[in-house]
Parts: C-alpha cells; sequence; structure tokens
C-alpha cells in the first residue's frame, strides 16, 4: 500500500521563500505560514514553543523545559512526579525527620530525571557508557569539592541541616567559590563533548549538561549533610519553619537551577547550525544566546552573594524562587532557539509521518505543518520507528466514507506507524489513534 503525498495544496513560505505543504506552519523553518499576534520575530516565534506546541515560549512549565523529550501525555505523569516530590518535601519537614528530608532532597530529582531520561529514549540514542561517565564524574568531582570547601561550608549548612539558613558566612570567597563550582559542574560535559560527543544534538547536549549538574549538585549536598543521619530519626529542638524553608532551597529551587544552568550549556555545546541557513538570522540567534549565557552567569553570581547577606529565611527562599523562574525561562528559550536554528536531519516531504506531539498526519519535514513543533523534539530512536513504519492515510484504508467538509490532507486521522503496538493496544497513543480512524468514518 503506498503511503505517497500526492496532491497536497502548497504554499509559499514568507520566510525561506519556498514552496511548502500548506498548514499553520512552514515544515522547513517551522515559521508561522499566517500572521498570528504576539508571534513576535519569524527567528524566534514566540507564540509556539518548539518542544510542547500550544505553549508559549514565556510560560512557566516546569516539566515541557526541564524534560523537552516528552510527549503531553508523559509531560502528565512527569508533573505528577513533580508533585509528589514537593509533598514528600514537606511531609518530612512536618514531621521533623532531617536524616529522611536530607535523603529526599538529594535523590528527588535526581530519579526523576533519571526516569526521563529512560524514557525520552535517551538511553538508546546515546552510548550508555556517555551516561555513566557523565553521572560518575559528576558525583566524584561533587564529593571532592564538598570535601574541599566543607570547612567554610558547614558554617551555613551546619548541623541539623544548615541551622538556619541565612548562611551569611557560607562561602569565604563568596562569587569566587560559586563560579568555581560552575565550572567544576560542567567539566563532564566538557569530557563527554572532547571525546565521546556521539551525534551532535542540542537536546542530546542538554541531557548531558543537566544529567552532570545534577550528579554534581546532589553529590555535595549528600556529601555537607551527610551528618544529618547521626543525629537521630526525629529533631523536636528544630523549628518547622526552618526545616521547610530549607526543604523549598535544597530539595527543589537548587536542584532545579543547576539543573537548568547545566542542560543550557550542554544544548550550546551540543548546537550544530545548518549550512544553508540565512546569513541575516545568524546574528540575532548569536546574540540571543550571549544574553542568555550573561543570565546564566548571573544567576550563578547571586547565589553567592545570598549565601553571604544576612536575610530573613522567607526572603532567602524568595530569592531562589525567583532565580529558579528565571532559570527555566532562560533555558526554555535557549532550547527553543536551538531546536530552531540546528541542523535537520535527512526528510522526505513526499512521505507522511505521525506528529508525536499533536497526534496529525503531517509531511516528513523538520516540523510539523500543524503545530510547528520540531522532529528534533523527539529521540532518534523514536524518529527511526515513526520513519521506519510510516502511518497509512485514512482515505486508503477502509473505514468507511468522509464527510464531504474533510480538513486539509496533513490533518486526516490514521493510526500510527507503531504497527505491533496498535495490534497488542499496549501503546496509548496508537489506541488513540485508532479510534479517531472510526469517530471520524462515522461522522
Amino acid at each position: 500500500m503506498s503511503t505517497q503525498l500526492e496532491d497536497r495544496p502548497m504554499m509559499e513560505c514568507e520566510v525561506c521563500q519556498l514552496d511548502v505543504p500548506a498548514g499553520e506552519y512552514c515544515g522547513l523553518c517551522g515559521a508561522p505560514l499566517s500572521q498570528h499576534r504576539h508571534d513576535g520575530p519569524h527567528w524566534l516565534r514566540a507564540r509556539s514553543f518548539s518542544a510542547a506546541p500550544g505553549q508559549h515560549l514565556l510560560r512557566l512549565s516546569i516539566t515541557s523545559s526541564l524534560f523537552p523529550h516528552l510527549s503531553p501525555r508523559s509531560r502528565t505523569s512527569f508533573m505528577i512526579g513533580l508533585v509528589a516530590l514537593v509533598l514528600a518535601l514537606a511531609a518530612t519537614a512536618l514531621l521533623r525527620l532531617p536524616g529522611a528530608l536530607v535523603a529526599v532532597a538529594v535523590l528527588g530529582l535526581p530519579v526523576i530525571f533519571a526516569i526521563y531520561v529512560r524514557e525520552s529514549e535517551f538511553n538508546r540514542d546515546a552510548p550508555r557508557g556517555n551516561l555513566l561517565l557523565t553521572a560518575a564524574l559528576g558525583i566524584a568531582l561533587g564529593v571532592a569539592w564538598a570535601l574541599l570547601t566543607g570547612v567554610v561550608a558547614a558554617r551555613s549548612y551546619g548541623i541539623p541541616l544548615g541551622s538556619g539558613i541565612a548562611a551569611a558566612r557560607m562561602l569565604r570567597t563568596g562569587i569566587g567559590v560559586t563560579l568555581g563550582g560552575l565550572l567544576l559542574m560542567q567539566a563532564p560535559t566538557l569530557v563527554i563533548r572532547l571525546f565521546r560527543p556521539g551525534h551532535r544534538e542540542a537536546l542530546h547536549g542538554y541531557v548531558i549538561g543537566a544529567l552532570a549538574a545534577i550528579s554534581f549538585t546532589a553529590s555535595a549536598t549528600l556529601t555537607r549533610l551527610a551528618p544529618q543521619f547521626a543525629t537521630g530519626m526525629v529533631n523536636r529542638d528544630r523549628p518547622m519553619q526552618d526545616l521547610l524553608i530549607e526543604a523549598g532551597i535544597r530539595g527543589l529551587a537548587s536542584p532545579i537551577i543547576t539543573a537548568s544552568v547545566g542542560g543550557l550549556i550542554g544544548a550550546a555545546l551540543w548546537f550544530t547550525r545548518p549550512p544553508n541557513k540565512k546569513h541575516r538570522h545568524r546574528g540575532y540567534v548569536r546574540l540571543t544566546l550571549t544574553l542568555i549565557a550573561v543570565v546564566v552567569a548571573a544567576i550563578f553570581t547571586l547565589l553567592g552573594l545570598i549565601d553571604m547577606v544576612q536575610l530573613p529565611q522567607v526572603v532567602q527562599l524568595a530569592l531562589y524562587l525567583t532565580l529558579m523562574v528565571v532559570a527555566l525561562l532562560a533555558l526554555r528559550i535557549g532550547l527553543h532557539l536551538a531546536l530552531l536554528h540546528e541542523a535537520h536531519d535527512e526528510y522526505n516531504m513526499d512521505e507522511p509521518l505521525l506528529c508525536a506531539q499533536c497526534g496529525h498526519v503531517v509531511p516528513d519535514a523538520p516540523f510539523c505543518a500543524a503545530c510547528g513543533a520540531a522532529t528534533r523534539a523527539s529521540s532518534r530512536a523514536a524518529r527511526h520507528g515513526q520513519r521506519t513504519d510510516r502511518p497509512v492515510p485514512a482515505d486508503s484504508m477502509t473505514v468507511g466514507l468522509r464527510s464531504s467538509s474533510s480538513p486539509p490532507w496533513w490533518w486526516q486521522p490514521s493510526w500510527s506507524g507503531c504497527r505491533g503496538c496498535w495490534r497488542s493496544q499496549r501503546c496509548g497513543t496508537c489506541a488513540r489513534r485508532n479510534a479517531g480512524i472510526h469517530r471520524w468514518a462515522n461522522r
């Protein structure tokens, strides 16, 4: 059965000035094919995030920013996981269990990120040795850095669990130690990039950079707070407010900030620009990425200053949460620009492809014509599976007659290319596409 897409309507893209399949977005450059409010410049396309179509670029979404490979359904599951992490942090603080609080704060985000690596199939894209080496180097450097600066850092962390997080003398050298930690945090990423880069994609670099930063931060925090496990199961002397604020900083804000910064640097190191990009776009992209790097450096500088200044605990928590928001937005903008402007896979626009984000059958192109999602927002393994077993157009299947007011050809429902799990109903996406065929046929 042929899957060629014939007699499809075409239109000219004003940005790349080429004829592309008609739709909401250009399949070659991702620019909107029709003008909308709040789109911003075409090189930025602020109305739709490349890894999560339907979300504005500046929308504060932890799951789509930290876990860009995921489908919408999987993002919901990971949001539940993050909510469970927050509830676990709050429960251990309310029950005055400092040892349990340290364990949850240290292992919470690393465990969720490890699940993300497996769910996104990144462990199939990159050699597992790269992941193990990145995590091992991050852990080793984190432990060494904690021991090296332990005498100074102990004054801020103290026993039990930070002894108040004012931390006016956390680091004698303040900003210098903070920037030193930043450099060590990126060392595993640089080692992998120089000696074992593998296939270069921005999101591959993001995973490596975020994994290195998370491993470094978790191991350093655990090393510094290890004495908490010897203070007893329950500590009734420590104010509960201190425990709650410490949980918010050490278990949520600080790991997310480091993951955002490390992932952004990794994405920049793995970014490759296609040779045929227009020269006039290059300056905008490079200028924006430079500004993002300045914001990232300012975030770490502010972290050093916050630890040196005597401030009320609630104010410090508010500052950490503010920095977390800035880091997430910086990461989101960086990944969006990388996906829009990096080199593309080989594609064949005469063949159909099932978009993993919106579920529409669209031409095999760098961007979805229906929602604008970048195909590189999916793993290489997923893209290979989609191109190996392509969807069958609905009009070539015996499913009944269609309405005369049919939508464009690329909006036609069709079962996904995952034939094995479609037959056994093990894949939710395939099952939904199968059900969509019959709903469309019985209109």
